[in-house]
């Protein structure tokens, strides 16, 4: 019956992701909470992906695009010819 319960980092991981996007049903939430209490690198790598959700939705240009043109840095003409060599024809 334990065995229930005991999620491998990976599924954990991927779980911790899933779960910021969607809820999860309660036998997976519980799951996730049972591990995290026994490993502290899951643990870590939770609050790192919070950290980093929050920082993006703190670079989010504003929803009307009324972004400075002082912001806007124009790619270089290499750059760009390095982009176009890398697509799909």
């Amino acid at each position: 019956m334990i065995n229930h319960w005991m999620f491998r980092c990976k599924d954990v991981s991927a779980l911790v992701s899933q779960s910021m996007d969607t809820s999860l049903p309660l036998g997976k939430r519980m799951g996730i909470r049972f591990h995290l209490m026994m490993c502290h690198m899951c643990r870590e790598y939770k609050k790192q992906l919070h950290l980093i959700s929050r920082a993006m939705r703190r670079l989010d240009p504003p929803l009307d695009n009324d972004i400075p043109d002082k912001m806007i840095i124009p790619l270089p003409d290499h750059v760009k010819q390095q982009i176009k060599n890398h697509m799909p024809s």
